[in-house]
């Protein structure tokens, strides 16, 4: 017999995906941005994208295992070289959105397109930054459910 009850929300495997998904992100958006932070703060003469692309790189090996052990559970699936490719490249296509959404709160912050005086203050750099992460998310969960961890038929 077929239930005509729906699945409670919660229940539903793409809802936990994407609340683990979020939690994974959370923790990588701490490390992307406390090194962001850092780096703006070292070496302030560094164009602000340089330290962002950076930061970025070391945070996405963070996401990388995260949500292949725990998020998607697509251990075996691929070899982990192709898996973390795939990631790569999905958060790449992220990374060049993040960097485009942040220009332009930059933009709004400021007033300017282009800085030449040097780099915005590092906290409007961080804000901006930290504003643009909601409008790449729903980007890297569609490529990491339906492409990068897809379950693959054997």
């Amino acid at each position: 017999m077929i239930s005509t009850q729906a699945t409670p929300l919660h229940q539903r495997r793409v809802v936990r995906q994407l609340v683990k998904f979020s939690v994974v992100g959370a923790s990588s958006t701490v490390i992307d941005k406390g090194i962001l932070w850092l780096l703006l703060w070292l070496l302030p003469q560094v164009p602000w994208w340089v330290s962002a692309s950076v930061s970025f790189s070391l945070a996405v090996t963070n996401s990388f295992v995260w949500n292949r052990t725990w998020t998607f559970r697509a251990r075996g699936m691929r070899s982990v070289r192709a898996q973390y490719s795939m990631f790569l490249a999905t958060n790449v296509v992220g990374l060049f959105l993040n960097l485009a959404i942040t220009k332009v709160f930059l933009i709004a912050f400021t007033g300017e397109i282009r800085h030449l005086a040097g780099n915005p203050r590092a906290s409007r750099v961080l804000v901006a930054s930290l504003a643009a992460v909601p409008c790449v998310v729903f980007w890297n969960f569609v490529a990491s459910k339906y492409w990068t961890f897809r379950r693959t038929g054997r």
